[in-house]
């Protein structure tokens, strides 16, 4: 497929690497190996090497969802990163057809991660109280084309609770989970899958208590640590910088044993 005019493009070579979007009358994308323009590229196949004023070859790549949103989605909030998200999807079964609720969608990151894994028969339920949240993720699902598999709510989950019920999944990733674990498990079918995602040790303590006062079993805790390397023949090694703690997450299934008195 031919890349056109409005299409998002992945940029790489030579110590370049960048998402831009294609538009036509010379614009111009500036890199540390020289510049190329936009015209060049429209109508070319993705996977095509396009040489800059400086005469470097850099490739033009159909980018992954992951780089445009860590390059191009605005944030009004700190974000659950692809290395959390993916093991999120994974552990929690979630996929095409799935119904999954996300408490705290703050700018969308999380949101648009599973309506891309839920479609094209599923449907994600995103809830925020922040009003400049909604609007933030809503942004960046429309520029990723995935709004049609998301309703996005402005409305407090621990006040009002879920408006749906029999959901796959239930994510909670706000400052004080533990008290919208009442409402998520309303709203959860009857073995469904409950993910807390909190940074803190502190918090862990108080989700875990509340998980077993309202009967979760099979509960798991963990967090993700991504070590990447050096790709040169050269110089195979470990990077220097490591993208390690960013929160904890807990994960476990709804029973319907009594539920417990909630602990204070």
């Amino acid at each position: 497929m031919p890349i056109k005019e409005g299409d998002y493009v992945l940029i790489v070579g030579d110590g370049v690497r960048s998402v831009i979007r294609v538009t036509r009358g010379g614009s111009r994308i500036s890199t540390i190996r020289g510049i190329i323009n936009t015209d060049d590229i429209i109508n070319r196949e993705y996977g095509t090497l396009i040489k800059t004023n400086l005469g470097y070859d850099l490739a033009v790549l159909r980018p992954l969802i992951t780089d445009i949103l860590l390059e191009r989605a605005d944030r009004v909030t700190q974000v659950i990163y692809p290395k959390d998200a993916a093991q999120i999807i994974i552990n929690a079964g979630i996929g095409p057809g799935s119904r999954v609720a996300e408490a705290g969608v703050g700018s969308g990151f999380m949101t648009a991660m599973l309506a891309y894994y839920v479609k094209p028969s599923g449907k994600v339920y995103g809830y925020d109280k922040r009003e400049d949240a909604i609007s933030t993720a809503r942004k960046n699902l429309e520029m990723l084309e995935l709004l049609d598999w998301v309703e996005l709510k402005l409305r407090d989950v621990i006040a009002d609770g879920f408006a749906e019920r029999d959901l796959d999944a239930v994510i909670l990733d706000m400052g004080d989970p533990w008290n919208a674990i009442p409402r998520a498990t309303e709203a959860l079918r009857s073995d469904g899958v409950l993910v807390v995602y909190v940074p803190t040790v502190n918090q862990v303590i108080r989700v875990l208590a509340a998980m077993r006062d309202y009967g979760y079993i099979d509960v798991k805790m963990f967090d993700v640590m991504v070590r990447e390397w050096k790709t040169e023949p050269s110089e195979v090694r470990p990077q220097t910088w490591v993208n390690a703690h960013t929160g904890y997450i807990l994960i476990g299934r709804r029973t319907l044993r009594p539920i417990a008195q909630p602990t204070k």
